[in-house]
């Protein structure tokens, strides 16, 4: 939140899910409200006492004219429709407010585990929704809006160990994974591919890359 040249009153959080993006902007912003459109994942965000949350879609979501400082969405805005929620956040952010999308990228593993990784890959790959592909451009998406003043793209990468079981539950949460699943044994099959991945080793190395945008407020 670098960017950001107003005092952090009030933040949104658009997509918050569990929360987990929510709960730090709890802790350096006075109030958030996290707008989420799943009540089930909304009941498990468990967030303190300073943060509110809506269960709605971003779309619907609406907060007064310039009281709110930032805005952020994690891994969700590519679900968005991305003109009129930069309108809608330009409308809700004050004078040097920031609006801040961000999200993780295709994962790639390193050592033994990445040729099962990727060839597994291959096979979810046709089950992506193709805004997993069209949308993720979030720079091109809020310089064509017209309605920020600067907009800063980023892009890095983070490298995450974890044990072969927790690589299996987070392959289970790739929402085009979830879909070829469906159609091929459901959790049997995330199952099976736990079971190989351990087979190479205990832990897994997931390269994660992190892309995303800020955009102030005029």
């Amino acid at each position: 939140m670098e960017q950001l040249k107003r005092k952090p009153v009030h933040a949104v959080d658009l997509g918050a899910g569990t929360g987990q993006a929510t709960r730090p902007l709890t802790e350096y912003f006075e109030r958030v409200s996290a707008v989420e459109p799943d009540p089930r994942l909304a009941e498990k965000a468990g967030l303190s006492t300073n943060a509110e949350i809506f269960v709605k879609a971003a779309e619907k979501a609406d907060f007064p004219p310039g009281s709110v400082d930032a805005v952020i969405t994690a891994t969700a805005f590519h679900w968005m429709d991305q003109p009129l929620i930069c309108r809608k956040v330009a409308n809700w952010l004050g004078d040097g407010g920031v609006f801040f999308p961000f999200a993780y990228d295709a994962f790639d593993v390193e050592g033994e585990a990445g040729e099962l990784y990727r060839s597994e890959f291959e096979k979810w790959a046709p089950y992506r929704d193709r805004r997993l592909l069209e949308c993720y451009d979030y720079e091109r998406a809020l310089k064509s809006s017209g309605v920020f003043q600067t907009v800063d793209p980023f892009a890095f990468k983070s490298r995450r160990e974890i044990s072969t079981a927790a690589a299996a539950g987070l392959i289970s949460t790739f929402s085009f994974a979830r879909d070829y699943a469906r159609d091929n044994g459901g959790d049997a099959y995330f199952q099976s591919l736990g079971e190989k991945l351990k087979m190479l080793g205990e832990t897994v190395s997931f390269v994660v890359p992190v892309i995303g945008a800020a955009a102030v407020k005029a």
